[in-house]
């Protein structure tokens, strides 16, 4: 059992770390190839579609894989439906993108979105159909096809752009296109392995039911996504370009720091959704701990690396044209030390059905954020704007720790640090005890 869960470990945080180095690749041959305003505009374009795509996940994700492992028999048509939901979804919302694409490009000053909204389509059918795709593997288990996916999908984008370089193409829409085309590719390649996947005709209860569950997990999402992107939304109108080109940089050096939380949540949060179900609570609290812990032993390497080397880490993912992201980069990955916190706080509300709660935290979140941002960024800058974002950080997280017991049945601090102990103990009596017997 313990060989299958850290295989099960490290298909989840390998996959992710290739999915998340084919990330990066796109981003430096933006940094590096693309000009300021070119650039910024490129992070604007890929802050909306990471919003516009954290609801459809929101209105799919967790409610598929919470229906799939209490109703497995039913399978079939949880996925139609879900696939059905996801199609729709990005079919409805394409229109809108497009209606705002010219009154963003005029507020922002960027002129440059207009011509990159149409291709938004073929974003949301290409990696919102890869992440849907990944849900699917957690939901089932299967982080080794996840693993190779992943490797496929960074196979093909390294051959694109070497291609583009070759040719001289390096632009924005060749970018977008790349992307777009390789994960379609990977998608249709990784469904060949269709044998464990049940489809069957949408039914309208289970439409229904992800529905009902999905709305507040993808306000909570949109809400999460909007916390996150406030201070780049503020920066482009308080500031300018340039300033947002920086920013962009910092965010992307936060997103590999804090790969452990990313990487491992989808794997967490089914276990969690279990415990909760199961008798007695004590698995709960031992569940939760034990993913607290878990995500904080991963985050604390990266984050000691990246304050060793944070000018190095900026100039290798970008240029020294953004060596100003420095001290921000410091500031914001000192408060990414509270995260482990909220993140397995938020997925237990979700896993115990009460993802309106994570939407309350959520919303309170960004009232903070919003509020410090904009009382900090005309007075310091991009220093103002990071020291509001680590702020309303760890303010929300101890609030959240603070209403902790009024929604889950978890034991104290002290008692749930005393049951991880006990645990973490008697694992390694154990093994001891294996090893003197051999």
């Amino acid at each position: 059992m313990r060989g299958l869960l850290l295989r099960q470990l490290a298909g989840a945080m390998g996959g992710q770390v290739l999915f998340l180095l084919t990330n990066m690749a796109f981003f430096m041959m933006a940094a590096k190839n693309l000009n300021a305003d070119a650039f910024a505009t490129w992070g604007m374009y890929q802050m909306v579609i990471a919003l516009v795509d954290g609801i459809r996940q929101g209105l799919i994700h967790n409610g598929l894989t919470r229906s799939i492992l209490q109703h497995s028999e039913d399978e079939g048509r949880i996925t139609g439906s879900a696939l059905l939901i996801h199609l729709v979804f990005i079919v409805s919302i394409y229109p809108l993108l497009l209606l705002i694409s010219g009154p963003m490009a005029a507020f922002f000053r960027m002129p440059m979105l207009i011509h990159l909204m149409p291709y938004s389509i073929l974003t949301l059918l290409g990696l919102g159909s890869l992440q849907t795709f990944f849900n699917l593997l957690f939901a089932k288990k299967k982080e080794n096809i996840y693993f190779q996916t992943t490797l496929a999908f960074l196979i093909i984008s390294f051959i694109g752009m070497g291609a583009l370089i070759a040719l001289e193409k390096v632009g924005i829409i060749s970018l977008l296109l790349l992307q777009s085309f390789g994960a379609l590719l990977v998608l249709s390649v990784g469904l060949i392995q269709k044998a464990w996947i049940k489809f069957q005709l949408p039914d309208k209860k289970w439409i229904n039911d992800l529905l009902h569950f999905g709305k507040h997990v993808a306000g909570t999402n949109a809400l999460s996504l909007l916390f996150q992107k406030a201070d780049l939304l503020m920066i482009a109108f308080f500031l300018g370009s340039e300033e947002v080109a920086i920013f962009l940089v910092v965010g992307k050096v936060l997103q590999y720091v804090e790969l452990p939380l990313s990487a491992i949540s989808p794997w967490i949060y089914p276990r969690i959704a279990v415990a909760y179900r199961s008798n007695p609570a004590i698995r709960l609290n031992l569940e939760y701990s034990r993913s607290i812990l878990i995500l904080f032993v991963l985050l604390m390497p990266s984050v000691v690396v990246t304050l060793l080397f944070a000018d190095t880490l900026v100039q290798w993912i970008s240029s020294a044209e953004y060596s100003e992201a420095v001290p921000l980069v410091m500031i914001l990955v000192l408060a990414s030390f509270s995260k482990p916190w909220g993140r397995v706080f938020g997925m237990s509300l979700d896993a115990a059905g009460m993802p309106k709660v994570n939407f309350q935290m959520l919303a309170l979140s960004l009232l903070i954020n919003v509020v410090l941002n904009a009382s900090l960024i005309p007075v310091w800058g991009l220093t103002g704007a990071v020291i509001a974002t680590g702020s309303s950080i760890v303010i929300t997280v101890v609030i959240g720790q603070m209403r902790l017991r009024n929604y889950l049945p978890l034991e104290g601090f002290g008692k749930r640090f005393k049951l991880l102990s006990e645990s973490v103990f008697n694992h390694l009596n154990k093994r001891n005890h294996e090893f003197n017997f051999r």
